[in-house]
């Protein structure tokens, strides 16, 4: 079972923001490492560029719905636990008057703004830009019409293009999707959060007489299984058994993980979710075990 003892030094959120916002943004910090997904590695899962994620996590720029929700399946995270924060430090931040950046931009947030492209565009300078282009274009109409016609007619060709090239793209998303790195036994041991099984179903839950919440989890592209954990303590043990009496086990370290953290353990092989098993040994201090097999919600 992997456990991320510390974090990586972060930009320090600056103290003017509203609480909420601050919130926000440790919780996403917190989803980033237990990904344990660089932010290049983040922006190839989450196609969202590596330079917005630093801007996200660095609070320099608020971050929109979707990229939270992405963050959160990347870190195969509940979204429902996160998005009421995003919900609360959007509301916060909307009523300031702000939109998309926090205030008096930096050295470090201009040049961010000039090579994010498309991902941090200013919604208020795009209408003004607009206006000012369609104010132009009805004073070269009034002067010169047939070559105002024909410079219509390109720039349509020259913006349906794209647009045609990108709604292609989204039919054949399906097709593009990354191919597993490891199936049945060639996933033995490894952690589910570093491969590409990324069709994960939960198939079977329970939650211990101390408190602690279990999932068993199967990919079926992958055809291996896991569980996660939302621990209450630390110093317990699970066990991942196949219908075989094969069983991969893990141990947690001796520290209580933080709050809302969960704890994942490696995985192993099966191609059927009906053969998978948990066994939960609360250790510190309690005796017995618990156990349950996919199928059961409790």
């Amino acid at each position: 079972m992997r456990y991320l003892p510390g974090r990586p030094h972060w930009r320090t959120v600056p103290r003017n923001l509203p609480p909420a916002y601050r919130d926000l943004v440790s919780e996403l910090r917190q989803l980033k490492d237990h990904s344990r997904l660089s932010l290049t590695e983040l922006g190839r899962t989450t196609a969202i560029s590596k330079s917005s994620w630093e801007r996200y996590l660095n609070a320099k720029q608020f971050p929109p719905r979707h990229a939270v929700q992405a963050l959160c399946r990347a870190a195969q995270f509940s979204e429902e636990a996160v998005l009421p924060r995003w919900e609360l430090a959007d509301e916060a931040w909307n009523r300031r008057g702000h939109t998309t950046s926090p205030p008096g931009p930096t050295p470090d947030q201009t040049t961010a703004h000039r090579d994010a492209g498309a991902d941090n565009t200013d919604p208020e300078a795009t209408r003004n830009f607009m206006h000012r282009t369609l104010l132009a274009a009805s004073a070269l109409i009034t002067t010169r019409p047939w070559a105002t016609t024909a410079g219509v007619i390109l720039l349509c060709t020259a913006m349906l293009a794209p647009a045609a090239i990108i709604h292609a793209s989204y039919k054949t998303g399906p097709a593009a999707t990354r191919p597993p790195i490891c199936r049945l036994r060639s996933c033995e041991g490894r952690d589910p959060l570093t491969t590409a099984c990324e069709d994960p179903v939960t198939v079977g839950s329970r939650t211990a007489a101390d408190g602690t919440r279990l999932e068993i989890r199967l990919s079926p592209s992958c055809q291996a299984g896991w569980v996660r954990s939302w621990p209450t303590h630390g110093g317990f043990r699970i066990e991942v058994i196949s219908s075989d009496g094969h069983a991969l086990a893990a141990t947690t370290p001796t520290a209580l993980p933080t709050a809302a953290e969960m704890v994942t353990t490696t995985m192993i092989a099966t191609a059927h979710a009906t053969r998978l098993r948990c066994c939960y040994y609360p250790l510190a201090g309690r005796p017995g075990r618990e156990c349950f097999n996919a199928g059961s919600r409790a």
